[in-house]
């Protein structure tokens, strides 16, 4: 963490009178997956007046893009991210059922969609909770570095670590039943989807189902008492 010159803030500073204002650069960011950091505007009582975070990769994917066959957007996107690729996959495709004029998907294909995004949400979930906030919430941030990492998490807390794993993995399946793949997948095309869930693949996700709703359940029971403690 270090104090910032204006230059690092430029336009992104709507404070009044920044000038009078000290700057803070969290960077690099921790407990996220790519690159990021945070910059701050504190008063003279240490009071934040702005809070900024800043995504700093530059990716280049709307060059990419440019001239390429609009149906190819949503398996070219995605490739920003491994761990939320279904997240873009699915805003190209909304972006491209509007290019083939479709307004409404069918019920069929906004269920698939929709559940598709759930095991993103999910998956991605379990990923920052149980593996790369919890060591900080249950050790305390002033723990032992040595400690408070996932390795640390697996010796202190196993069932939790491994709840985290299942729950993931659980999240991966739905995307590769509706997807067809885990990561990547092509399911999104214009005005639809190219994949329904059979009855095999249906039953086969139900029969986790209740166990994955109760650890997320105590997830959420286990964020709020952290939260609640930390006050």
């Amino acid at each position: 963490m270090t104090d910032s010159t204006p230059t690092d803030i430029g336009r992104l500073e709507t404070a009044e009178h920044p000038e009078n204002l000290r700057r803070i650069a969290i960077e690099p960011l921790t407990r996220v997956e790519g690159h990021g950091k945070v910059t701050l505007l504190l008063d003279h009582d240490n009071r934040i007046q702005q809070a900024r975070l800043h995504i700093v990769e530059c990716r280049g994917f709307e060059k990419f893009i440019q001239g390429r066959p609009y149906w190819e957007l949503p398996v070219l996107v995605q490739r920003l991210c491994g761990i939320c690729p279904v997240s873009h996959h699915l805003a190209a495709g909304k972006a491209i059922d509007q290019l083939a004029g479709v307004d409404q998907l069918t019920p069929t294909a906004e269920k698939v969609r929709r559940l598709m995004h759930y095991g993103q949400i999910l998956q991605s979930h379990a990923l920052h909770f149980f593996h790369l906030s919890s060591p900080d919430l249950l050790f305390g941030f002033d723990s032992d570095i040595g400690q408070r990492n996932v390795v640390g998490l697996i010796e202190r807390h196993p069932d939790l670590a491994k709840q985290g794993v299942l729950l993931r993995k659980f999240g991966q399946e739905v995307i590769r039943v509706t997807a067809g793949k885990r990561i990547h997948g092509t399911c999104a095309i214009p005005g639809g989807v190219n994949k329904s869930l059979d009855s095999s693949e249906r039953n086969y996700l139900q029969q986790d189902l209740p166990q994955m709703i109760r650890w997320g359940q105590e997830a959420l029971s286990l964020a709020q008492n952290l939260f609640l403690e930390a006050r």
